[in-house]
């Protein structure tokens, strides 16, 4: 189901759509929210499924409006709100930016190629931004940090934070600094009854340029950022072992060490467990797990009967797995390979849903798919 936003974007003529206001399926959102949970250190719960049951009953296209206030002490709005202000920005950079490989940004340099020096570097003091993200084609690279809020005068002084937030940290290649692009995501919530009326989603969108840098450092780089993607990804999923090893390649400084490292990385995938969906052929090879409201399962087999009863209790229960081949090119770091590999046409499926990275999310039970092993 579709809802709308008001829309504010800076600069305008770099708006990525036109009038005043922006659409997103909920179904978006919720897709973003359970990527969002899988990669972000801590709890894995369920609170991208709960949209539907929060939002005003006024069908497809009408503004997205809480039936009421998220909560009524200070403490619960100001956590909600930056919980769902994360899944509705990632929503929006993915369908609007073409952005779908996600890495989360820690309290310490991380290093996206010890080899090369190609790391991410703060800036100035503070909380870092969200995320750096890129597109599938290995292009776009984005600093970008969300907001949730629900100030009566709109969402300008969330927007402001975030955007200092969005500028503590710059990416560097060979002590070089790359360009990239930064982006601030506010939104400010709106509700039926008490409180602001109207949803607003507010952007701040310059590029910052940098200095040129050497080809093979730039595609290490991207490289780097989606070994960390597919890492946070999975490792919650029950693949903690190849999560740290992708995370490995990436932190290796020494030649020596990535070709043991990249031996070691291939054996632990070879050894890895896939999943499929009966009757889907779109997806297969998946390295993966079954995820539902209250997190990822930790039964790495879970017949179809009891996915069945899991769909029919209302758990909502998800299959979320990356096509191990495109595993296999991030673990041999070739660029060329893994640009090629993500433009190639995606299947069609009428319910599992890509991320356009090699990602897959899709809802199992009685009438939709049902995870196998391969």
């Amino acid at each position: 189901m579709t809802r709308t936003f008001i829309h504010s974007f800076d600069p305008a003529n770099a708006s990525p759509v036109a009038g005043s206001t922006v659409s997103l399926e909920v179904s978006e959102i919720e897709d973003a929210g359970i990527r969002e949970v899988l990669q972000t250190p801590g709890a894995a719960y369920g609170a991208w499924s709960i949209l539907d049951t929060l939002l005003t009953a006024t069908g497809q296209g009408t503004p997205f409006i809480f039936k009421e206030p998220l909560g009524q002490a200070r403490e619960v709005k100001v956590a909600l709100s930056g919980l769902f202000g994360r899944f509705v920005a990632r929503a929006y950079l993915e369908h609007y930016f073409n952005l779908s490989i996600f890495a989360h940004l820690s309290s310490r340099s991380l290093l996206l190629d010890g080899r090369r020096q190609v790391e991410i570097v703060r800036r100035a003091r503070g909380d870092l931004p969200d995320w750096l993200a890129c597109a599938a084609d290995l292009s776009s690279l984005t600093v970008a940090e969300a907001k949730g809020c629900h100030d009566s005068g709109g969402p300008a002084k969330a927007l402001a934070r975030a955007w200092t937030q969005a500028q503590r940290i710059d990416v560097t290649a060979k002590g070089k600094k790359v360009t990239i692009k930064r982006i601030a995501v506010a939104t400010r919530w709106g509700a039926a009854t008490t409180g602001p009326a109207d949803a607003h989603l507010s952007v701040q969108d310059p590029v910052d340029e940098g200095e040129p840098i050497e080809r093979d450092d730039k595609a290490a780089l991207f490289v780097g950022l989606l070994r960390y993607h597919i890492a946070n990804l999975i490792a919650p999923l029950g693949h903690q072992e190849l999560a740290t090893s992708l995370r490995q390649l990436a932190r290796d400084r020494l030649q020596s060490t990535v070709q043991r490292d990249l031996i070691s990385a291939r054996a632990i995938l070879n050894s890895t467990p896939l999943r499929d969906v009966a009757g889907s052929s779109a997806i297969d090879g998946l390295v993966g797990g079954i995820v539902t409201r209250a997190g990822p399962l930790a039964d790495s087999t879970v017949a179809a009967a009891d996915q069945d009863t899991l769909a029919r209790l209302n758990l909502r229960p998800v299959l979320v797995g990356v096509e191990r081949d495109l595993i296999s090119l991030a673990i041999d770091g070739e660029a060329h390979a893994v640009r090629k590999r993500l433009a190639d046409v995606v299947g069609s499926d009428d319910s599992a849903r890509s991320d356009r990275a090699g990602g897959w999310i899709m809802p199992l039970g009685s009438g939709q798919g049902r995870v196998r092993d391969v």
